[in-house]
């Protein structure tokens, strides 16, 4: 709908999404299990995704108009940054390494 949002995430395991003006969340999406690192925004097919990482050893793409989890990728390293390149997800690891995974 155009309107400018913010999106969050901290140690309470939420990622927050926010209208710029606002003091309240518009949304909170709760599905990590440690403290969430990472997070990131992109658009697919038109459509706004949010993808966030955790201590927990996973990375979640989720529709943030709805709310909902689509997609969940287990790692064998704790993530501490994400960014998307194109339409590509980047993945920045505790141990050094990059992960990556085409987005289309």
């Amino acid at each position: 709908n155009g309107e400018v949002r913010v999106v969050t995430c901290g140690a309470d395991e939420t990622v927050r999404i926010w209208a710029i003006d606002g003091r309240d969340a518009l949304r909170v999406l709760r599905r990590h299990t440690a403290w969430v690192l990472g997070v990131t925004t992109f658009v697919v097919h038109d459509d706004p995704r949010v993808a966030s990482c955790s201590l927990d050893k996973t990375i979640r793409l989720w529709d943030p108009i709805g709310g909902t989890q689509l997609f969940l990728i287990r790692l064998d390293v704790e993530c501490f940054a994400l960014c998307v390149v194109g339409q590509i997800l980047v993945a920045g690891h505790q141990d050094g390494t990059l992960s990556y995974w085409d987005l289309l």
